[in-house]
């Protein structure tokens, strides 16, 4: 390949990275208070129109973190139950795109079962009335993303979405930096997210079970069972967990410190490794394996 088709590929891509990420809840309430006292500011609750799931979001400068529930079984809920079955839990990655319409035009060249663009809204509950949020997202093929059933959302009104209020956060934490998804195998997964990201963007070895895949804001790193402790401190995956699964949530924080000064002061159990990051158990965090890491 050229330096020039180098130059131009990437750019014809039509993923800008990851979104957010999704943790499934049975309960919306006592999530938002568990993040609250994880030092996170939590955005009031928003329902999906049409839908029958409501949120509470951790917002950060390019992406967030979504706490997802239920409040109206009768209305799609997206397998959000069957979810939850074995608890809360790390559900899925979202990936981001600037353009839907683009993204599932480009998805056509590569897969017979792409579908158009779709618009969805979120009705946000604000103590002076009610606020409208405007997306567009496309379903992604799942064989164009292993280890992943997801979908790229574009945001039609960023503005109403990052209110600068809420962007910072008592513990510290900036942004998303790795999301793990663990799969029995990684047969293809490093061509299929070359597809997505290009070449340079993916790392590892399928055989020894690892691969990395920079996203451009952050990180996705796909591994098996086997090898998932090597990477997040001799920590192993509960076996009882289909697979494939996303395992754990990495964010960057400037000064783990004080992170684990402010854990402290909330009572919150954690563990620190060598390195100094910030380990908190699935127990405080809705199910999620959460790690505070520094940016450097």
């Amino acid at each position: 390949m050229t330096d020039t088709q180098d130059d131009i590929a990437p750019r014809s891509r039509p993923i800008a990275g990851i979104d957010h990420a999704l943790v499934g809840v049975s309960d919306l309430s006592a999530a938002r208070d568990a993040y609250a006292r994880l030092g996170f500011t939590v955005t009031p609750r928003g329902r999906h129109i049409g839908w029958g799931t409501g949120n509470h979001t951790v917002m950060f400068e390019n992406d967030y973190v979504e706490l997802i529930g239920i409040v109206d079984p009768s209305q799609y809920i997206h397998n959000l139950d069957e979810f939850l079955k074995t608890g809360d839990g790390l559900l899925n990655v979202v990936l981001a795109t600037e353009d839907a319409d683009a993204t599932s035009r480009w998805l056509r060249e590569h897969s017979a079962s792409a579908e158009d663009a779709r618009g969805l809204q979120r009705l946000l509950e604000l103590d002076d009335g009610e606020e409208l949020l405007d997306f567009r997202y496309v379903d992604i093929p799942p064989e164009l993303t292993p280890g992943l059933k997801t979908f790229a959302s574009q945001h039609l009104t960023p503005e109403k979405v990052r209110r600068p209020s809420w962007l910072s956060h008592p513990n510290g934490a900036r942004r998303i930096s790795e999301v793990t998804v663990v799969m029995e195998d990684l047969d293809g997964v490093g061509q299929a997210y070359a597809e997505l990201f290009g070449v340079d963007a993916v790392s590892g070895d399928e055989r020894k079970g690892s691969i990395t895949v920079d996203t451009g804001n952050d990180e996705l790193w796909f591994v098996t069972p086997k090898a998932f402790p090597e990477r997040h401190y001799d920590k192993k995956l509960d076996e009882s967990l289909p697979l494939p699964r996303v395992a754990a949530l990495t964010l960057s924080v400037a000064d783990p410190q004080v992170t684990a000064l402010y854990l402290s002061g909330q009572q919150v159990a954690f563990e620190r490794d060598s390195g100094g990051a910030v380990i908190v158990s699935s127990e405080e965090a809705c199910g999620v394996f959460l790690v505070f890491a520094s940016d450097d």
